[in-house]
This record gives C-alpha cells, structure tokens and sequence, in this order.
C-alpha cells in the first residue's frame, strides 16, 4: 500500500481501537484517551490532553479533533527534522516504536521524499505535489480525474506560496483525506 494511506489507515486503526473500549466507538472518552496516547504516543501524554484536544468541549475527542492533533504533532516533529538535518546535516533518526509514531514519521519521510526535486527543498510544488499524489495518495489521486480538480485542490491548498506547498498545507490535506477515509467507513 502507499506510504501516505498506509499512514492514514494506521492512525484510523490506532484511534477506533482505543474509542471501541467503552461507549461510543466513534470518540474517546478521558480513559480512552489517556491510554491511547500512554500506549501509541508517550512523548504526548499528558493530564490535561482532553482539555487540549477536545476542540468542541463535549467531553470526548472525536476523529476530526484526533486528525487535528495528529497533525500538529507532526509539524512539531518535522519541525525538529529540518532542525536536526541543518544543523547535523542529516536527518535524525526517528526511534519510531508504536504503530502511531510510524506512522508519523511515515508521513515526514514521503514530504522530504518528494520536496525539492525542483528547488525549494521546503516545500512542493505543482509537479512534485501530482507525483507524490500519484504514488502514496493513488486513492485521492483516482478521485481527480481532470486538470481542474488538481488546480482547485491545490488553489486551496497553497495560499502562503502560489504553486507550492509546504509541510503544515501538506498536513492539511492528508488530515481532510483522513477524516473523508472515516466518513466513508462510518457511514
């Protein structure tokens, strides 16, 4: 399977594992939670994580407000690869242990694989965005079947940078196929 989409589905499996324990099996509750991020992302566990991440403040986290911390958390953790490669002149070396933290760096790992084969090394642009959809989004990449789709996907995607994208607009798109791969599976 594609990098992006393995990524995704693992982080769907990771969430419905932890909210299917008790209630309702499409959000977590506090004790879901907690167990969740104490199992898959330790460096995340926190006391106050509900308070964080229940965005709406109905006392769960639902999958959007899991995709949104997800999402953060990788920017925060690509933030800290473009640290180390300038400073090291290598990437880290990520010690990606649970099925969450791979991942992760999964979805690190594909945007530096495909960013600046034509120049910024920061970001994608137009062409490199369409081979990295190509290959590790076939998915969405099938659901764009005309040129303007592409266009109108990327007009929303790169509003900072005309014709590139950077990591947290990358992020965006992988968190709104994320939740779009949910929707279809729930409903």
């Amino acid at each position: 399977m594609a990098a992006v989409e393995s990524a995704v589905y693992s982080l769907l499996g990771v969430f419905h594992k932890y909210s299917a324990k008790d209630g309702d099996n499409l959000k977590l509750n506090r004790s879901e939670l907690a167990t969740l991020l104490a199992n898959e992302l330790p460096c995340c566990y926190r006391d106050d994580a509900m308070a964080i991440l229940d965005l709406d403040g109905d006392g769960q986290v639902d999958f959007m407000e899991f995709t949104e911390f997800i999402t953060d958390i990788t920017t925060e953790l690509q933030d800290m690869y473009l640290d180390s490669v300038q400073k090291y002149r290598s990437p880290p070396k990520f010690g990606a242990k649970t099925q969450a933290e791979k991942a992760i760096v999964a979805l690190i790992k594909v945007f530096h694989k495909y960013a600046g084969k034509g120049g910024n090394p920061l970001c994608l642009e137009t062409k490199e965005l369409r081979q990295l959809l190509r290959k590790e989004m076939p998915t969405l990449h099938s659901c764009l079947e005309s040129n303007s789709q592409f266009k109108e996907i990327l007009q929303n995607m790169d509003r900072r940078r005309p014709g590139q994208v950077d990591f947290k607009e990358f992020m965006s798109l992988v968190a709104n196929f994320a939740v779009a791969v949910e929707c279809s599976f729930v409903n």
